[in-house]
C-alpha cells in the first residue's frame, strides 16, 4: 500500500464514527467490492437519519422545541460553500440555548409531518455550520433538556442513531449493486418497471416469491422512526447476513424445551415443532437421530425455531443452567433454510411455497423495541386468530377485501415460578419463543402482487421512483386515465375504500384496534389497482373489553396481556396512529410529492369514505352510539401522535403521544373549501 493511499484512508477513517468504522472493516475483510459504495453512501444515510430525527423533534416538541416557520432575518456569516438559498424553502428557526437551528422544510403535511430537505444549520455567535449527523443534533438539543430527563437515555439514543445510520449506509451500498443487477435483467427482458419485473420473474419461475421480493426492497425501514435501522448489539456481519435489505438467508435452528418447561398454543392442537416436522421433510428424522445419539427422547421435548443470531449470542448465556440440565437442548444437525422479511426476526422458508412463516425471538433493539417475544404473544396468537375469524363470519361483506394472515401456533419457555430475579424471569420467558404465521403469497393470484406497505415508498431499482409511483401509473393505464394527478386521486380513493371498512368495522362494532401500520399491512394489487388488504401481526393490537363483551364475544388471553384494555382511547389510538397517520398519511404524502395532488383533496376523500362507513354502521341501533363516539374522536381538532423520539428518551415511560392537528377535522376541511 502506498504512503498516499494510507494517508487518504486515515483521513477517511478519521471522519467516521465507531459504527461506520465497524462496517468499513467488515467490508474490507469480506466484501471489498462494497467499500467504495459504502463510503459514498455515508453522507446520504446520515442526512436521511438526521432529517427524520429533525422532523420528529419538531413534531413532538422535544426539549421544548417547536417549529416556527419564517425566513431567517439577514443571512448570517458562513462559509461560501454552504450556498444558502434563503428563499427556496420554508425555514423553521428555533432557539437553542445560546444559538439557533435553521431547518429547511420542503413541505409541511398532515399530522405535523415535515419534509426536511437540505442542510440543517446551527447558528451560534454569528457563525453558521452544517449539522452533519443525527447524533450531533441530539447533543445540541440535550444542552437545554430538562434536568429530570436522565442524560444516559440521551447517550443511548445517540448510539442508536449512529448504529442505524451506519446500517442504512450499508443497505444503500448493497441495494445500489443489487439495482444494477436487476436493471440488467429487466433490460434483457424488455421490462420497464419493478412491478413487471416481479410478474415476469414469477411467470418464469414457480418458486419465485414476489411478496418476499418486495419485502427485500424495504431499505429505509419505518417511515417515521428516526432509529428505523437500529440493530443494537448486532455486528455488521450479522446485519449483512440476516437482514432483508441484504437478501438475508438465515438458517433457523431448532431448540428442544422439555415439555414441563414449555408453553404451547395452537389452532389445531399440534405444537410448533410437530407442524414444522410435517412441513419440512427429513427434519423430524434428523432430530430423532441426534437425540438418540445423546440418549434423549425427542417426545419429551417441544421444539422451537430459533434465529441463528439468537442461538449464538443469547441462548447459551440466558439458558446456561437449563442447557447443562438438558431442560433446553439445542439441535446441532437440523435447520430450516430461510429468507428474511422486512421485520428481520420473521423468516419464510427458502424451499416450498405456502409453508408457514416463522416469527422468532431476537434480543436486539430495532426501532423502539427489543424484538424478543413474550409468552403473551405466543399464547395469544391462535386465540386472536379465532377471534378475528369469528368476527369475519359475522361480517361476510369484508372477507373479499380484508384478509387476515393468521397466526396458527406459538411456543415459549416457561420460567420456573421460584426464580427470584425479575430480570432473569423476563429474559428466560422471552428469548426462546416463536409464532407460526400463514404465508402471505397464498392470498395473491397469478396476475396479482402482494406488496408490503413499507415497500410502497421504497425506490424502484428499475425506474428510481417509489414503487407507489409505478403503481399509480399502472393504475392510470389500466383505467384509461390520462391525467397523472387524477390517477393518483382515484388510486388513493380506491386504496382507502379497500382498507378502511375493515379497520373501522372491527374498531366500532367489536372494539378491536388493529395496529395497521405499513409493515403489518400488505395491499394486493392487480394492474395497479388495489384489490384487497392483508393484515398481519396481532401482538400490538388492543381490544376494548367492554365493547367486545357487548357483542357477545369472548377472548381468552394470556394472564396480564396488554392486548385487553378498558380504555377506549388506547384502543382507538392503535387505529388512528397506525392506519391514518402511518399508512394513509404516507400514501397521501407520496401522492402529493410525485403527482401534485392537493393534500387536502385527498383527506377530504378519506373523510367522505369514513363518513359512509360510519353512516352504514350507525344505521343499526345496536352500533349507533359507538359509531357516533368513534366518529367524533376520529374527527377531533387534534389527535394523538405516537412520539417516537420522546419514547427513546424516556424508554421506561411506555407509550408517549404528542398532540397534532387533524386533517380530518371538519372545520379544518371547511377552511380549505373542501367540504
Amino acid at each position: 500500500m502506498s504512503t498516499s493511499t494510507s494517508s487518504w484512508q486515515r483521513v477517511v477513517e478519521g471522519c467516521l464514527d465507531a459504527d461506520e468504522l465497524r462496517v468499513l472493516r467488515f467490508l474490507r475483510n469480506s466484501h471489498p467490492e462494497l467499500v467504495a459504495p459504502f463510503l459514498s453512501a455515508i453522507p446520504r444515510a446520515r442526512r436521511s437519519t438526521l432529517n427524520r430525527l429533525t422532523s420528529s423533534v419538531l413534531r413532538e416538541g422535544v426539549a421544548g422545541l417547536a417549529s416556527h416557520f419564517y425566513e431567517p432575518p439577514s443571512p448570517v456569516e458562513g462559509p461560501e460553500e454552504l450556498n444558502l438559498d434563503y428563499g427556496k424553502t420554508n425555514k423553521a428557526l428555533l432557539s437553542l440555548g445560546e444559538g439557533s437551528l435553521i431547518v429547511p422544510v420542503a413541505g409541511s403535511y398532515a399530522f405535523g409531518r415535515l419534509e426536511v430537505e437540505g442542510p440543517v444549520l446551527h447558528v451560534s455567535a454569528g457563525r453558521i455550520r452544517k449539522v452533519r449527523h443525527a447524533a450531533e443534533l441530539l447533543r445540541l438539543i440535550r444542552r437545554q433538556a430538562p434536568n429530570d430527563n436522565p442524560q444516559g437515555h440521551w447517550v443511548d439514543f445517540e448510539r442508536e442513531l449512529e448504529n442505524g445510520s451506519a446500517n442504512l449506509a450499508l443497505a444503500y451500498a448493497y441495494q445500489e449493486e443489487k439495482g444494477e443487477r436487476l436493471r440488467k435483467v429487466a433490460s434483457g427482458w424488455g421490462v420497464e418497471t419493478v412491478l413487471d419485473l416481479a410478474l415476469t420473474l414469477r411467470a418464469r419461475d414457480d418458486t419465485f416469491d414476489s411478496a418476499l421480493f418486495f419485502e427485500q426492497l424495504c431499505v429505509e425501514g419505518h417511515n417515521l422512526h428516526p432509529g428505523a435501522k437500529t440493530k443494537s448489539g448486532m455486528e455488521p456481519e450479522a446485519v449483512y447476513r440476516y437482514a432483508a435489505e441484504f437478501d438475508g438467508t438465515p438458517e433457523l435452528r431448532l431448540v428442544g424445551i422439555r415439555r414441563d418447561r414449555a408453553e404451547s398454543a395452537s389452532l389445531g392442537g399440534r405444537n410448533v415443532g410437530d407442524i414444522l416436522f410435517d412441513q419440512h421433510p427429513g427434519l423430524r428424522e434428523a432430530v430423532a437421530r441426534e437425540f438418540d445419539e445423546r440418549g434423549l427422547s425427542p417426545t419429551d421435548y417441544l421444539f422451537v425455531p430459533v434465529h441463528p443470531w439468537q442461538l449464538k449470542n443469547v441462548v447459551p448465556e440466558v439458558y446456561r443452567a437449563e442447557i447443562f440440565q438438558k431442560v433446553v437442548v439445542p439441535v446441532e444437525g437440523a435447520y430450516v433454510p430461510g429468507r428474511a422479511t422486512s421485520s428481520f426476526r420473521t423468516v419464510v422458508p427458502r424451499v416450498g411455497r405456502g409453508k408457514l412463516a416463522m416469527k422468532t425471538s431476537v434480543d436486539s433493539q430495532m426501532t423502539s423495541t427489543i424484538r424478543s417475544i413474550s409468552p403473551n404473544t405466543t399464547n395469544n396468537a391462535p386465540e386472536f386468530t379465532r377471534l378475528i375469524r369469528a368476527i369475519l363470519l359475522r361480517e361476510p361483506q369484508l372477507t373479499r377485501t380484508f384478509v387476515p394472515v393468521c397466526e396458527v401456533a406459538g411456543v415459549n419457555f416457561k420460567v420456573d415460578p421460584n426464580e427470584p430475579d425479575l430480570g432473569t424471569r423476563t429474559a428466560k420467558s422471552r428469548n426462546l419463543s416463536a409464532v407460526l404465521r400463514e404465508d402471505v403469497g397464498r392470498y395473491a393470484g397469478r396476475e396479482e402482487l402482494a406488496i408490503v406497505g413499507c415497500a410502497l415508498y421504497a425506490k424502484s431499482p428499475i425506474t428510481g421512483r417509489p414503487v407507489l409511483a409505478e403503481l399509480v401509473e399502472a393504475f392510470a393505464r389500466s383505467g384509461g386515465v390520462n391525467s397523472s394527478s387524477d390517477a393518483a386521486f382515484r388510486f388513493v380513493s380506491q386504496y382507502a375504500s379497500v382498507a378502511l371498512p375493515g379497520f373501522l368495522t372491527l374498531m366500532v362494532k367489536y372494539g378491536v384496534g388493529l395496529e395497521g401500520h405499513l409493515q403489518n399491512s400488505i395491499p394486493v394489487f392487480k394492474a395497479g389497482r388495489p384489490a384487497r388488504l392483508l393484515f398481519r401481526d396481532w401482538g400490538g393490537a388492543r381490544i376494548h373489553s367492554e365493547r367486545l363483551k357487548r357483542r357477545g364475544l369472548r377472548v381468552r388471553l394470556y394472564p396480564g396481556s396488554a392486548v385487553l384494555t378498558d380504555r377506549l382511547e388506547e384502543m382507538r389510538n392503535k387505529v388512528f396512529c397506525a392506519v391514518f397517520q402511518n399508512q394513509l398519511g404516507e400514501i397521501i404524502l407520496q401522492s402529493c410529492k410525485h403527482f401534485g395532488v392537493p393534500e387536502w383533496d385527498l383527506w377530504r376523500e378519506v373523510h367522505r369514505i369514513c363518513d359512509g362507513i360510519f353512516d352504514e354502521i350507525g344505521s343499526h341501533p345496536e352500533y349507533a352510539a359507538d359509531a357516533a363516539a368513534d366518529r367524533e374522536a376520529l374527527y377531533g381538532a387534534e389527535v394523538d401522535h405516537k412520539a417516537l423520539a420522546t419514547m427513546r428518551l424516556d424508554p421506561e415511560g411506555g407509550y408517549r403521544y404528542a398532540r397534532v392537528s387533524n386533517p380530518l377535522h371538519e372545520s379544518s376541511l371547511r377552511d380549505r373549501n373542501v367540504l
